[in-house]
């Protein structure tokens, strides 16, 4: 029987709550389903305001907006994440700096970002790798030492803090996504968290195609016009109910996706005593979301070749990330392989296991048994 990498979590009340929206005749966006998520988003994790979009790319390319940067500005991003984290910088041709990755985590080396700062960084974007915390700590302080804003990618972050402190929710913005591939999805869909109140006029702008009709609607103003460069970034009523009936399950959901994690967490330690894989660092203070399920192999052949066993068996993984830097466009904006080193040496090592709600404790051993299957073989 096939064990599937992915399978989009289902709540059993997504229909009934499609079927209010089609009763409420209220389709296209902004209407009571989108404030409803908002607005438990915003108790939930105790954000002044939280503005949903239709992704999480467009969180992050609301960001760039708001931070008003152009071509004499830098970001500064991990290679080691997926493409929207730096594309949405780029697309206000901000300069993206790549920087290397804790090979112990897979996520932001702060020491080599603090290397990377320049006259012109103006931001840097960590990204929770996993569900799981990156050093915000130095982050934070790297950032306030140089004046730059952060802007949290908490893409696979949600319901996962850092000592106390839900991810998303540290720095001055924070992006979230509801991709089907997430814990708690639409479907597609995201969430921009506005943790600095400053930002969020202007933000309401640019989520409203770039008009002040917020201020109509409030009654502030008459009529609205074009106040900033924005665009078409909320999700559709449709997107907002399925994800309502998603939010309401979640501790259910947690709580189904914590036993699984435990399960592979016991399956594999042995292996990880025995040095023929790695598990990533779980740092004090880290509350983890249980999102993804990854090892960390001694080389890219012992990576790619448990791959293929598991495939033998219809079990499906992935390799992670490919790095930005040595991407096609990473290319294109002048980067090479060995300008990372360590994220190019360990991108290759990473193994994504099967992970989704529908997984058995059965299923999670069978995928352990492979694993250990593959180097007994070796011996």
């Amino acid at each position: 029987m096939t064990i599937h990498f992915n399978v989009p979590y289902l709540t059993g009340r997504e229909l009934e709550y499609l079927e209010r929206v089609i009763g409420n005749r209220a389709f296209a966006g902004n209407g009571p389903f989108t404030k409803e998520v908002a607005a438990w988003l915003e108790q939930r994790y105790g954000v002044p305001r939280v503005l949903l979009t239709h992704s999480c790319t467009a969180a992050l390319e609301m960001a760039a907006l708001l931070l008003d940067l152009g071509p004499d500005d830098e970001v500064i991003i991990p290679s080691y994440t997926f493409p929207s984290t730096a594309a949405a910088f780029l697309r206000v041709r901000a300069r993206s700096v790549f920087c290397e990755i804790d090979p112990e985590t897979m996520m932001i080396d702060p020491a080599d970002a603090a290397r990377r700062v320049t006259a012109a960084t103006r931001a840097i974007v960590p990204v929770h790798y996993g569900g799981i915390a990156c050093d915000m700590d130095a982050i934070m302080s790297l950032a306030k030492e140089h004046g730059l804003t952060v802007v949290e990618d908490a893409a696979q972050g949600l319901e996962a803090s850092l000592n106390g402190r839900w991810l998303g929710t540290i720095a001055p913005l924070g992006c979230l996504s509801f991709h089907e591939t997430k814990n708690l999805h639409a479907g597609l869909a995201g969430a921009l968290f506005l943790n600095d109140p400053s930002f969020a006029e202007r933000a309401e702008a640019i989520w409203e195609r770039g008009t002040d009709r917020q201020k109509a609607l409030k009654g502030l103003i008459d009529k609205y016009t074009w106040v900033e460069v924005g665009s078409s970034f909320y999700p559709s009523e449709l997107q907002a109910g399925f994800l309502l009936a998603q939010l309401e399950s979640i501790d259910r959901n947690l709580a189904e996706r914590r036993a699984l994690y435990e399960a592979y967490r016991q399956g594999l330690t042995p292996m990880a005593e025995a040095n023929r894989l790695h598990l990533p660092r779980l740092d004090p203070g880290r509350q983890l979301n249980y999102h993804a399920c990854y090892v960390i192999f001694n080389s890219a052949a012992d990576c790619d070749d448990v791959r293929e066993h598991l495939r033998s068996q219809d079990i499906w993984a992935y390799i992670g990330y490919v790095p930005l830097h040595s991407s096609p466009v990473g290319r294109r904006l002048g980067y090479k392989p060995d300008d990372l080193p360590i994220t190019e040496e360990y991108a290759q090592r990473v193994l994504r296991l099967p992970f989704h709600n529908e997984l058995s404790r059965d299923d999670v051993r069978r995928v352990c048994e492979a694993i250990k299957e593959y180097f007994e073989g070796r011996s």
